[in-house]
């Protein structure tokens, strides 16, 4: 196997570990997105790690498929890419490599709206939040408020009503 081919190989398999590691990354965001449905923080902490590690492999798979690509003449960049796979596409070096691109680039879409979702559902969940808090706050401020004025008399007005005398 000659080096040029070898790096074929190699950036097929990279692609391969990519589309699987995406599809991980994907429908993690899925059960991210029941979890802030249903306001399970405990899930939601795990995924989180989870989501982190999968997104520092995705860039260790994407800088070594850079890495190759440079290795066999092209540009480490989407153009190079797609070059790339044109050139692998006619010579038949590769012969998964654009199924498994066109695989990336679909999951990779799908990933970024299901984000993007996730993103507006913290948001709305944030707002909620801040909504009750202030909510609270406006209430306790009531409460912590002197029930004795400087003078030393009851700042609590007493109202009258049947039977009661005003003070």
């Amino acid at each position: 196997m000659n080096p040029t081919s070898s790096g074929h190989t190699a950036i097929e398999q990279c692609l391969k570990e990519e589309v699987v590691t995406m599809s991980s990354l994907a429908e993690l965001l899925k059960k991210e997105q029941s979890a802030l449905v249903d306001s399970d923080v405990n899930l939601l902490n795990d995924y989180t790690q989870s989501k982190g590690q999968l997104v520092g492999k995705m860039s260790e798979l994407e800088k070594k498929r850079n890495a190759f690509l440079t290795q066999l003449g092209y540009r480490a960049d989407l153009d190079g890419m797609n070059a790339y796979l044109q050139q692998a596409d006619s010579v038949d070096n590769a012969p998964n490599a654009t199924l498994y691109w066109d695989q990336l680039l679909q999951l990779s879409m799908q990933a970024k709206e299901d984000n993007k979702t996730n993103g507006l559902l913290i948001n709305r969940r944030l707002a909620q939040s801040q909504a009750m808090l202030s909510v609270l706050q406006q209430g306790n401020q009531a409460a912590s408020s002197p029930m004795y004025g400087p003078n030393g008399q009851s700042t609590i007005k007493g109202t009258s009503g049947k039977g009661y005398i005003a003070t």
